[in-house]
Formats: C-alpha cells, structure tokens, sequence
C-alpha cells in the first residue's frame, strides 16, 4: 500500500496526502463540513464558476505548505519532522472556523471571528487525537517559537493567501488574480527564523501583491456580491430579533438554536457541537422555508436572494449625503409601502475598505543580494501603496 493519497487539483495537479493523521483528519466529519462552504460567499451571483469549498482552497494550502517546507530546507534551513507535521496540519486545520458562506456571515450568527472558532475547533480535535495535534495549535496561534512556521501558515505572505488568490481567480475567472504562487515559493528563506523573499523574487512579490488589492474590489468586494451579502445580513439580523422576541419562523432548527441561545452566544467552547451542524445548506434551506414566511421582510429578502432579484448599489469614495440617504428611503417606502421599520432593512448604508499592504505589522521582509534586510515599505521604487481604501455604499431595491 501506498503511504500517501493522491488528489487530482485544478490547480497544481496532483496532490500527495501522506496517510495517518492527515487522512483521519481529511475523513473527519469537520474537515468534510467544509466541503459544503463557500469558499467566496455569495460570489458566486456575480461570478458563476466561484461555487468551489473551503475544502478545496485548504487542501492547496496544505500543498503549499509541503512545497515550502521543501525548499526552506533545500536552502539550510533546519526543519524537524514535527515541526513539518504540525506546520502542515496548521494550515490544513486553519479554516474550520468558517461558518455558512464564509466571511460573508462572520460575526453575524454567533459574535465570534472565525480564526478564535478554529482556535476551539483546533484544541476540541487535539483532545480527540491524544494531543498529537499540540504542535499545530501553537503554530495556528502564532505561538511556537520559531516564528517563520508560524508565518507560514499567517502572515502578509503566507499559503493561505497564495492558494486563495490562485484558486479564486481560476474559479472566478479573473486573470487579474493570477500570481507566480511557484516562483514565489522558491524565493522563500529565512533568516535567524524569520520568513523573507530573496530580492530576485521582488516583482513576483509586487505581482502578488498587486493580484490581492485587485481581487479584493473585482470579487471579494464586487458590489452586486456586497448587495447580496448586505441583503443576507439584513435578513439574518430580521430572524433573530422576531425569534428573541418569541415569534415562530420555520427554519433549520441549528439555525434557530444559534441564534437564540445566549449561552451559546457567550462561550464559543459550548458553540461547536452546534456550530458542526451549520453549513450552507442548512441556511439554503432556511431562505428556501422563508419565502412563504407571513413577515414580509424575511418572505421578501429571502425570496430576491435565491432568485437573484437583488438590490442597487451605488458605490462612491465619499461618504453618501444624510439628504440623499433621507430622499431614497422616502422614495423606496412610498413605492413598495413600507412601514417605518421596515425601511431600515431595504435601504442599507455603510462602508468597506480593504488595505493591500500593512506596514504596522506582518512586514514582509526582502533579503537583499548583499545579504542585509530590508522590509518591503522601504524596498527602492515599491510599487504597492501602503493605505487604506474606503469604499462607501448604499443599496436598495431598483425604483422607478
């Protein structure tokens, strides 16, 4: 028998999975819920090809992570058998915090980021494998003390954010995400245990860079995606207030408990055996219930989701006039009848931003051709701005 399995990948062709620890936890029902979560949310309403899991984008991690750990080492860098089983099972754990739909939901069904739900998820699976997973759970922390493991698996040039970006321009079928994931890869070192990229990779490294800043507005925050994800969050706010309010909704019943239960809502260790239980479907299958539901808001905004009759978005980098917010709300109220709470739940304002590059932490670190270091900010002729962009919307239904 062969001691690992092979996976054929869109992307990099085949991928080995050694056998032991990584198939028991590729077969483990947690690894297998991933398969039934949207990698990219509701982008697949703008990009119709954009339906693969995070199944998919962790096992490339994964692959990455091996290749990386190859090179490092082909390089000098001294790497223990342990330290490379617990980098690749940090990255190939690193995702199970993800709820329905990815980040699109984050925070709004239990006030958790999905990186301290992985962290519960991490520890939970570790006492099911007799602590073999230690290792890991410090690496996916940030706490092991050679820092470039743990920079691998998070940082500003990390596998995560080189297979997302592959992955999701091929899915997407946006060029403009295309990186040189490879290339970068063998320009990878590292330094007293910091992670750096050799000088000669610095244009596959803006390349990257630049590939990020552009997804983040063409899919990541395309406006017809942030329509419908502003939509679904409205309507999940809608659900949980008629059903604090002791009202009836027929939805999925995990659903229905994670959003009523306060203690769930305060511990996240007492989430997971709910949260297990939550995926796409069951929220598919909750908007598909709602579309006959008597609350007009959730029978409303349920049935222009799954239909995709979604809203208008006006996008600007100004912030939108109080008068022209006054004026569209007026207008949204009087052509559909609304009633004065119903409004806010139509018309929807607010703001997005996204920063390409961080300069307060996470530098990426160049290792120039004499041998001394520098970080990326201070690299000659950068390319990549260093600021934050604000985008602001407001979105509503099409009036005439």
């Amino acid at each position: 028998m062969q001691s690992y399995k092979i996976v054929n990948d869109p992307i990099y062709g085949f991928i080995t999975v050694p056998r032991g620890i990584y198939l028991k936890l590729l077969d483990h029902p947690w690894m297998q819920r991933l398969r039934r979560i949207h990698q990219l949310g509701c982008s697949h309403l703008v990009y119709p090809g954009a339906v693969h899991s995070r199944f998919h984008h962790v096992l490339g991690a994964f692959h990455l992570m091996q290749q990386a750990l190859k090179i490092l080492e082909s390089k000098g860098t001294k790497i223990s058998e342990d330290e490379k089983k617990g980098a690749c099972l940090a990255i190939l754990l690193h995702d199970l915090g993800h709820g329905p739909y990815s980040h699109a939901l984050e925070g709004k069904l239990l006030p958790y980021s999905h990186e301290l739900l992985t962290k519960e998820i991490i520890r939970s699976l570790n006492e099911e494998f007799s602590g073999e997973l230690g290792l890991a759970s410090q690496i996916f922390e940030g706490k092991y003390h050679r820092p470039f493991l743990n920079q691998l698996v998070a940082s500003q040039l990390d596998m995560d954010r080189m297979d997302y970006l592959s992955r999701d321009s091929f899915y997407t079928g946006v060029a403009e995400g295309v990186i040189s994931y490879d290339r970068i890869t063998l320009m990878l070192n590292t330094v007293d245990d910091q992670l750096v990229i050799e000088e000669k990779g610095i244009y596959s490294l803006e390349k990257f860079l630049t590939a990020r800043k552009l997804m983040y507005w063409q899919v990541y925050l395309h406006k017809t995606g942030l329509a419908a994800e502003k939509m679904l969050i409205s309507l999940i706010e809608r659900v949980k207030k008629i059903l604090r309010q002791g009202q009836d909704l027929p939805i999925d019943p995990t659903l229905k408990e994670i959003l009523t239960s306060d203690s769930l809502q305060k511990n996240p260790s007492d989430a997971l055996e709910s949260f297990y239980k939550l995926d796409d479907v069951s929220l598919i299958y909750s908007l598909k219930r709602l579309t006959s539901s008597e609350d007009r808001i959730c029978r409303e905004l349920s049935e222009r989701f799954l239909n995709r009759r979604l809203f208008k978005v006006q996008l600007s980098d100004e912030a939108p006039d109080p008068k022209t917010i006054k004026s569209l709300k007026e207008k949204v109220s009087r052509e559909l009848n609304l009633k004065p709470e119903e409004i806010p739940h139509f018309v929807l304002n607010g703001e997005e931003s996204n920063t390409a590059y961080r300069i307060q932490r996470d530098e990426i670190t160049i290792l120039k051709k004499d041998g001394t270091l520098l970080p990326y900010s201070a690299f000659p002729n950068q390319l990549m701005s260093t600021g934050k962009v604000i985008k602001y919307f407001l979105i509503a239904p099409r009036t005439r």
